[in-house]
């Protein structure tokens, strides 16, 4: 597996493009954009990076067994995504405290899971073809 993949790079990516979201939506945006952001981000972007992200980890078994745990990782992320700006901008508006969404943390797990296990499925079919039975 190329440098470019690493664990700690796919990582970093991530959570890069993670914090520039953040950093977006508290920074450049208006109140009326926040469905716009809502699409991009919370629809498109931060699930697409997800399973990419889970996608390449499965491929290159990048953490062993332990690949699967950072499924719980990627679904708090996208949980937490969700609460740091939207809830949050509700509690500021409000002047209350909102729960998390909890949801969440399940559906950022599930887009994880699906990238891992067909990053998986391939690693575990290129081991078969090079050390055949």
């Amino acid at each position: 597996m190329s440098l470019f993949f690493s664990t700690r790079k796919l990582f970093l990516y991530y959570l890069v493009i993670w914090a520039l979201s953040l950093l977006i939506f508290w920074v450049f945006l208006s109140p009326s954009d926040a469905l716009g952001f809502s699409l991009v981000f919370l629809w498109i972007v931060i699930p697409v990076l997800t399973f990419v992200i889970s996608f390449f980890i499965g491929k290159g078994n990048l953490l062993g067994h332990y690949k699967w745990l950072s499924c719980i990782g990627f679904g708090a992320m996208y949980m937490l995504l969700e609460y740091l700006t939207f809830s949050l901008a509700n509690n500021i508006a409000f002047d209350k405290i909102n729960a998390p969404v909890f949801s969440l943390l399940l559906a950022g797990a599930v887009i994880s899971l699906i990238g891992m296990e067909i990053g998986a499925f391939i690693y575990r079919h290129k081991k078969k073809e090079s050390h055949p039975s």
